[in-house]
């Protein structure tokens, strides 16, 4: 348990394609939260530009607490796997660099883990009037029926197992190692430290479609979610 404010730190996993405008915006955001705090920048030496790669350099040069390194293992579970390894403060948050995770929530999340310091705070849309602006009819019907398939199994007062933005404290994700790389991974890293008995606090959350990049989800990544869950029941 984290007892005194000034121990509170946070590393920050920043997986990163091409949305370089868009990483920006979120660290200048990020970096006005008054606590210590490190960025991990996780990027693809195969799918991130050599633009894009100058930029993230030049990034580094700018803000003295970013750690850059190319991912390991592929998709962005992948990169999110190789940034918990990298974590070296108290608590590690999970977003996107896209803007489809609001940067300014975090601050809240803060406020809620130091009240809180032994539970998971996951970002939640169902509870939110703006979770799915722009989120397209089909997807949001998948993902209701899909909410509501997991709770049958997991008897959580969660209503979004899916969304990865969230603050852990470092133990829930101490020495794991993800197998789903697709965006199952985003289940996957919260059931595992549920049957842990970790205790998650849930508060309403925006999500906003992207305006940069294009979205890496694809038919295999849905499915991905339905082996997590049959995995883990």
């Amino acid at each position: 348990m984290i007892k005194y404010e000034n121990l509170y730190s946070v590393s920050i996993i920043l997986p990163i394609l091409n949305e370089i405008n868009s990483l920006k915006k979120t660290i200048k955001i990020l970096n006005k939260i008054n606590i210590r705090k490190e960025y991990l920048i996780i990027f693809s030496n195969k799918l991130t530009s050599s633009e894009v790669k100058k930029e993230i350099f030049n990034l580094k040069k700018k803000y003295k607490n970013i750690l850059l390194k190319p991912q390991q293992r592929p998709f962005v579970g992948g990169a999110i796997d190789l940034g918990i390894k990298l974590a070296k403060k108290k608590y590690i948050v999970i977003m996107a660099s896209d803007l489809e995770t609001n940067p300014h929530e975090l601050k809240k999340m803060i406020k809620i883990s130091k009240k809180n310091p032994d539970s998971i705070i996951s970002a939640d849309r169902w509870i939110s009037q703006k979770g799915f602006n722009n989120y397209g009819i089909i997807k949001f019907f998948a993902n209701f029926f899909f909410q509501k398939l997991i709770k049958i199994f997991f008897k959580q007062k969660i209503l979004d197992f899916t969304f990865a933005y969230r603050l852990y404290p470092k133990d829930a994700l101490k020495n794991y190692k993800i197998k789903e790389l697709r965006h199952g991974f985003a289940l996957e890293i919260l059931l595992n430290p549920i049957k842990k008995g970790f205790k998650v606090i849930t508060f309403p959350a925006e999500w906003k479609k992207r305006v940069e990049g294009n979205s890496s989800i694809t038919i295999e990544s849905y499915f991905s979610y339905l082996k997590v869950l049959l995995r883990n029941i």
